[in-house]
């Protein structure tokens, strides 16, 4: 009798063993993706959050990326790189610019007339990326590397007629590269992010800025600026969407492949396609209104501008050359990679 009851003992709790570990349904997994500005910004709205979609979509709902916006994991897009390094957040997004020391060979691509628009300067970075820049995203995961769209001088209070203009000048820039650019052309330069111009502009810490015709939108710039210096050939501010290393490493290989699959080359083709429309559309929209003044420098003005800021790219390599880097194989790469 007691030999009967162990086996159906043994029986019944092999039965419950079989229920919990093999008829539950797998714990998902759920990434923090952590975004320096609002949710509608247009990277946000158009690629991160159609992305998220995306994944669980393709995994049946058990990998999820749950977005953080407006800095709610912390503030500021100077800390993004980080905070993917160190796991604050999954994944992350930002500017290369902000912290330059870190990406000298991808933000070569901010160098003057080196690419015609936003799509072939992503393009270009990722046919070098294997050999020229792989070794800046050590530490992370690269889920897309991209460019936003042109940058334009805008300013509240004096306009950019002429080169001399700018003499005097405190410009806000977003990287280093663009920084010693303005600063060639007898602007003082002053490095922020994005999400600190309003109020500098505002409160009078800087007269202007450097950045995409986009941003003006993004960050409402159109309150605190009246003047819009188009003309010149100003390279294109690159930008990067990161995961944490062991965050990736500890998915399983199914999830690995659909982020693999989702991510690189084509999210940026449409990141940076994307940014080259919202600009397009965003400038159409300075030169329409009555309020403001939007001009193009002259061509002698605009030659005088390149040919400064050709000798103030010669004198980075020189600069970047005494931290132990050659930028010249990485920039003839860059230069080569177009079509």
């Amino acid at each position: 009798m007691f030999k009967t009851f162990s086996v159906s003992a043994a029986a019944f709790a092999a039965t419950l063993v079989g229920a919990t570990t093999f008829d539950l349904p797998a714990i998902g997994k759920e990434l923090k993706f952590a975004s320096f500005v609002g949710g509608p910004h247009p990277m946000n709205r158009f690629v991160f959050a159609p992305w998220t979609k995306e994944v669980a979509k393709l995994s049946g709902g058990d990998l999820t990326v749950k977005m953080y916006y407006g800095g709610s994991l912390g503030k500021g897009g100077t800390k993004q790189y980080k905070r993917a390094v160190d796991g604050v957040a999954d994944i992350t997004w930002a500017l290369q610019g902000y912290t330059a020391n870190l990406f000298r060979k991808t933000t070569l691509i901010e160098f003057s007339k080196l690419s015609k628009d936003t799509v072939d300067a992503t393009k270009r970075m990722w046919k070098v990326y294997n050999k020229h820049l792989s070794s800046e995203y050590s530490r992370v995961k690269p889920l897309a590397i991209w460019v936003g769209d042109a940058p334009v001088l805008h300013t509240k209070i004096k306009a950019v007629n002429k080169i001399s203009d700018l003499k005097g000048m405190k410009i806000r820039t977003p990287s280093q590269y663009q920084a010693w650019m303005i600063q060639a052309l007898g602007a003082t330069p002053v490095p922020m992010p994005a999400t600190k111009i309003y109020n500098s502009l505002d409160r009078g810490v800087i007269d202007g800025v450097l950045i995409a015709v986009s941003g003006v939108r993004s960050f409402k710039l159109n309150e605190v600026t009246k003047y819009h210096a188009d003309g010149i050939a100003w390279g294109y501010s690159p930008f990067f969407a990161v995961m944490n290393k062991k965050s990736y490493d500890s998915l399983s290989q199914k999830h690995k492949a659909i982020i693999d699959k989702t991510t690189g080359l084509a999210m940026s083709v449409k990141a940076a396609s994307i940014y080259g429309k919202a600009g397009a559309k965003v400038f159409k929209g300075l030169k329409a209104d009555k309020k403001r003044s939007v001009n193009t420098l002259s061509a002698a003005e605009v030659a005088k501008a390149h040919a400064l800021i050709k000798n103030a790219e010669e004198n980075i390599i020189g600069r970047v050359k005494k931290e132990g880097i050659d930028l010249k194989p990485a920039l003839k790469a860059l230069r080569g990679a177009g079509g």
